[in-house]
Order: C-alpha cells, then sequence, then structure tokens
C-alpha cells in the first residue's frame, strides 16, 4: 500500500534528526520567522519550536506561532491524530513539509479541519486516513463562531484514500479559497474528491484527480461519485445562497473508476428551489477518457446559473450515457440559466461517442431543453472517429453547433501505457519527483495536440482564456481545447465572459 513508506520515512527520520538541526531551507515567507515540526517522540509540543527542539504537532503549532509572515517546517514521518485549526491570522502563515510529500498527516477521521481559519497555507503535505472504519472527510475547511474561512490555500499535497465521505470540503461560508498544483484520489464510497458548498471565490487550478483503488490495496466497488461538486446544500443558513464565482481551470480528470451515472465535474446537484451555483467558469481542463468504467456523462449541471464550459480538452472513449454533458433540473430546482460550451475539443476516436454500454445507444448530450434558459453550444471541435457525430435529447452538434468543426484533432489516444501519477515513497513511479512534473508529463502525452491539428487558431478570442492549461499565454488567435500551440502573444484577449467576470 502507499502509505506503508511513511513509517519507513519517520525511521529514517530519527537518524537524521542532527543533520536537519544544523541545515536551514533558505525558503518561505520570512527567514527571520521560521518554526519546526518533527513527529513524536522527536518533537514534542512542550518543546519551544526551534529547528533543535520542534513541536510535535500541527495543531499546536498553529496555536503557537507569532502572527510575522512565519513559516512552519514539518519534518519527513508521520503525524497521526486530527488538527483542527481555529486561528485568524493577519499575516500570510505557511505550513509546510521540508521534503515534499514526506510529511505524512493521517488520522482515522479529519486529519485537517481549518474552522473559521484566515491566512493559512499548507503545502507539501500527504494526507491520508488510517484505514477502514475511520469517521467523515479527510480535509474539512469551513466557518466558525468568530468568522467565515479565508485566504486558504492548500498547494502541492497528495490527498488520498478517504473511508469516509469526502478527501476535502469546503463548505458553509468560505472565500477567497486556493487549491493549486495537488494530487487526488481514492474518496471514499458514495462520495466526491471535492464538494464545494456554498461558498464563494475558489480557484481550483493545476489539481490532478484520478482514482485507482487497486494501487491503494482497495476493492474498487465503483460506488465513488464525482471528481468535483459545486453546489449549496443548506441555503441561507450561512448568510450565502448558492456557491458564486468559481473558477475550475487547468486541470486533469482521469481514470475514472467511479458510479455509471455520475459525471467528473457538476454543478448543482441538490434539487433546492435556488441556483446552487452562479459564475462557475470551467476553462483549460483535459479530461482523459481512458478508464473501460462507464460514466454519466463528462460534465453536468443541475439548477445552476451562468456556467461557461470553454477551450477544455475531453478525448478517449470514457465510456459514457451522454459523451459531453447532461443538463437537467430536478426536485425544486429553478431553469438552467445562461449554460455555455464554447472553444472545447470532444474526441472519441473509437467511433462510439455517447455509446451506453447497457442500452447500445448513442448520444452525445442529455437532457431536455425545457429545462434551461440559453444554453449556448458554439465553434466546438467534434470528433467521433470517423463515425457520424450522434444526437442528443438536449442539444445535437451538428444542428445546433452553427460554427463546428468535425475534424481529427490529432491528440494521442493510446492508453494502453498511460502511467498514473501515483506516489511511491520517494518518486512518482513514472520518475517525476514533483506534482508539477506529473501534470506536464500527462499534459504534453494527451493533451497536446499535433501542430497540424484542425484546433489551431480556431477559437473564438471572445470566449478563450488569456492562457491555456499549462499557463502559457495564448496567442492574438487561439487554439481550440486546452492546450495553446502557437507562438505565445503576451497581449490579453478581451473576451465575452469579461462582462460577467
Amino acid at each position: 500500500m502507499i502509505r506503508v513508506f511513511g513509517r519507513a520515512v519517520f525511521a529514517m527520520m530519527v537518524i537524521v534528526a542532527a543533520f536537519w538541526g544544523t541545515v536551514r531551507v533558505k525558503a518561505g515567507n520570512n527567514d527571520h520567522c521560521e518554526y519546526w515540526v518533527a513527529p513524536s517522540p522527536y518533537g514534542d509540543d512542550t518543546n519551544p519550536g526551534t529547528s533543535d527542539m520542534p513541536w510535535a504537532t500541527l495543531k499546536h503549532a498553529s496555536d503557537n506561532v507569532p502572527d510575522e509572515h512565519c513559516t512552519v517546517w514539518f519534518r519527513p514521518g508521520v503525524y497521526t491524530g486530527s488538527n483542527r485549526i481555529n486561528r485568524r491570522f493577519e499575516t500570510l502563515t505557511l505550513f509546510k513539509s521540508e521534503m515534499p510529500y514526506q510529511a505524512i498527516l493521517e488520522n482515522d477521521g479529519a486529519a485537517v479541519l481549518i474552522s473559521g481559519g484566515k491566512n493559512i497555507t499548507l503545502e507539501g503535505f500527504n494526507f491520508h486516513h488510517s484505514g477502514p472504519g475511520a469517521s467523515a472527510l479527510l480535509v474539512a475547511i469551513d466557518q466558525s463562531k468568530e468568522g467565515w474561512a479565508e485566504k486558504i490555500t492548500l498547494r502541492n499535497n497528495i490527498i488520498h484514500d478517504s473511508y469516509n465521505d469526502d478527501l476535502l470540503k469546503i463548505y458553509d461560508g468560505c472565500k477567497d479559497i486556493l487549491i493549486e498544483n495537488n494530487i487526488f484520489f481514492n474518496q471514499g464510497d458514495s462520495e466526491e474528491h471535492m464538494d464545494v458548498n456554498s461558498v464563494t471565490d475558489v480557484t481550483i487550478q493545476d489539481n490532478i484527480f484520478f482514482n485507482s483503488y487497486e494501487s491503494s490495496g482497495r476493492e474498487n466497488k465503483n460506488l465513488s461519485k464525482q471528481y468535483i461538486v459545486i453546489k449549496d446544500s443548506n441555503g441561507p443558513d450561512d448568510g450565502l445562497i448558492g456557491s458564486q464565482r468559481i473558477h475550475v481551470r487547468r486541470n486533469i480528470l482521469l481514470n475514472w473508476e467511479g458510479q455509471e451515472k455520475e459525471t467528473f465535474i457538476q454543478v448543482g446537484l441538490d434539487g433546492k428551489p435556488y441556483f446552487e451555483a452562479d459564475e462557475v467558469y470551467i476553462e483549460n481542463n483535459l479530461i482523459i477518457g481512458n478508464s473501460n468504467h462507464q460514466i454519466g456523462a463528462a460534465f453536468g449541471v443541475r439548477g445552476a446559473k451562468d456556467v461557461f464550459f470553454v477551450n477544455n480538452t475531453v478525448v478517449g472513449d470514457l465510456p459514457a450515457q451522454s459523451y459531453a454533458f447532461r443538463v437537467t433540473i430536478a426536485d425544486k430546482n429553478p431553469r438552467n440559466e445562461n449554460i455555455y460550451f464554447v472553444n472545447n475539443i470532444w474526441s472519441d476516436p473509437t467511433g462510439t461517442m455517447g455509446a451506453d454500454l447497457k442500452s447500445g445507444g448513442n448520444e452525445f448530450s442529455d437532457g431536455d431543453r425545457r429545462d434551461t434558459e440559453n444554453l449556448f453550444l458554439m465553434n466546438n471541435l467534434y470528433w467521433n472517429g470517423g463515425v457520424q457525430i450522434p444526437k442528443g435529447d438536449l442539444i445535437s452538434p451538428l444542428e445546433r453547433d452553427f460554427m463546428s468543426l468535425v475534424q481529427d484533432p490529432l491528440l494521442e489516444t493510446n492508453f494502453d501505457d498511460l502511467v498514473l501519477p501515483i506516489w511511491n515513497g520517494s518518486e512518482f513511479i513514472s520518475g517525476s519527483k514533483t506534482i508539477r512534473e506529473e501534470f506536464f508529463r500527462l499534459v504534453n502525452l494527451y493533451g497536446r495536440p499535433s501542430q497540424f491539428s484542425p484546433a489551431v487558431d480556431e477559437a473564438s478570442r471572445w470566449f478563450a482564456p488569456e492562457d491555456d492549461i499549462l499557463d502559457h499565454f495564448r496567442s492574438e488567435f487561439p487554439d481550440m481545447g486546452a492546450f495553446e500551440l502557437a507562438e505565445p502573444n503576451r497581449q490579453p484577449i478581451k473576451k465575452m465572459t469579461d462582462s460577467i467576470r
């Protein structure tokens, strides 16, 4: 199992403690304000938190570090137990693993709970449940009686193997949240990687989402749900109705192992009598359909408003009940409003786009047009291995996308040798050392089209983001899909969505 390497690292840590005591890492917020934490018994919360006498827990460190732009360094090893952080720092305070992914926060319930915290960054950790029987959630961020959680960043962490509920829940009163450059895999049954629920101004970028239960010694029961859900379950109880201004951009989502009716990304879900999400921007993501497990659709909307699905690349068989998207309402939902699908690549090289494994029918999209006011399908590239693009109950590309391209985007579609980004304790099994290296590897293999791709220079510049999936500026004549091949023109591109942002 993946986590067994943590205890070996801990044993090693005791041997090299003297070395760490003499070497200072020259990075962080403030070289003059640094503290240290190490697993017990070397670390002890009665210590002063110095390099030679480190603290033992994240909880104690967050309660006691000065509010002076400090960095708290975590030595390699396994830290067991729960850590609740309520501190509202006035200056940015960084809690960081000294060696990426080798400070392991493990618990039989939530490893970290940030309730009403402010100006907190967690970077370089490895989070997971200790095993079956764990209580709900792995990492959670919410408000407290002192105020909303705000200005919270999770960066460059491996967040995996919840045995109960979500990997990460951001809910009930949070704002200005940044989730970037992390890896997520293996949530609990009937749950998500990330539940973004009744919050505002959340950015989810540069992450990798996948599932591989077998690599963690777990049985895949095909019971997991979405990778990302954006919704509002509790109405006005927290002072906010509907999640607002949510950006999901420059992420990779692959290797579906979940329920056959779910989606990679879902906006709105619970059938509430209000818009569960408003102003949601899903841009520059790469969705790889390399699995043989059926999915409902790549993307779903249910009871939401002003949703932009722009310059994404969906490649592979999936397979799916409806290949591209499902836009519906349920229970008390109002009609969806202003749902845009622009500049995307939808490419199934097998010629089975939207083929339901049970019914055998083919659908591009699913839903009832009467449930949505203003649904736009415009300037997308479609490819079904040379076979006719299927129609859809909701909308049919060849009938409603008057600026469509039906050509092979010239993407890599052989996934037989695809190596998942699995950490073995010292490196990823591909040989990469960092999450960012893994991100570039997967994008360049499966998201980068040939220079002769018909997607080049064909995007609508009025909708195209200023950057691409690798955070490179797009050219004056941007490409369709997530990847920009052209030589970048660093002048900002004015686009239609600017009027809403």
